[in-house]
């Protein structure tokens, strides 16, 4: 009973979602929902790595950040086409969440985090440096992208964004519902235990870490579109 009337839940603030941009004349409104379901995507991914298997990460900004930057160099040096520059974003960010990961799941607690807040000190340093790849503090502007030769306008990004969200919600919980996700959870509740189990705790760890750091791409890259 408690599962349909999360679905049912679900299925509402969806439909509500969707049809703002039709109840609202207020671009300003619709932009600033647009960010919020872009973040949410964020927050799917950091729930894997704080909420399943108990890590503190205070680097996803930066990965938030390679994410962006994937896009907005994609789009300004190669002029790369929006479904190119999604994947490629999420894929460039995962690999730089698995960097991350390697060495930073061999320690726990505030070491961890001191060490994903390192990271996301050094993307900062990286993307204001490197002008000639990121155009340093100016940034890099990228305009609504275009799909087979259709530019979005306000309102289909809108949706485009919530759709994203829709299957990114879709894939977490199939995750977390998965074998992978009870793994996530055993790691949360005894790391010890889920070992002898067989369970490894590092591998599984760095798998949440890589989904996480996937997902924080997809929530970069659109907020580079916005």
């Amino acid at each position: 009973m408690m599962k349909r009337t999360t679905w049912i839940a679900a299925l509402l603030g969806f439909t509500l979602l969707a049809l703002a941009p039709l109840t609202l004349n207020n671009s300003y409104y619709i932009h600033m929902i647009g960010t919020i379901m872009i973040y949410a995507i964020l927050l799917f991914g950091l729930d894997i790595v704080v909420g399943y298997t108990g890590q503190v990460s205070l680097g996803h900004a930066g990965l938030f950040g390679v994410g962006s930057y994937t896009a907005g160099v994609l789009f300004f040096q190669l002029g790369a086409p929006l479904w190119v520059i999604v994947p490629a974003s999420i894929g460039v960010t995962a690999l730089f969440g698995a960097l991350l990961a390697l060495p930073a799941l061999r320690v726990t607690g505030p070491y961890l985090a001191m060490v994903t807040l390192a990271f996301g000190t050094i993307i900062q340093i990286l993307i204001n440096e490197m002008t000639f790849l990121t155009e340093g503090p100016l940034g890099i502007k990228v305009p609504k992208p275009a799909l087979f030769g259709m530019k979005f306008t306000e309102n289909g990004f809108y949706w485009m964004v919530l759709v994203l969200m829709a299957v990114s919600a879709l894939v977490v919980s199939r995750i977390l519902r998965s074998q992978l996700g009870r793994a996530f959870e055993a790691l949360r509740g005894s790391p010890v235990a889920s070992d002898c189990m067989g369970v490894s705790v590092y591998r599984y760890k760095v798998y949440a870490f890589v989904v996480s750091a996937g997902l924080a791409g997809l929530a970069g890259c659109l907020y580079a579109y916005s």
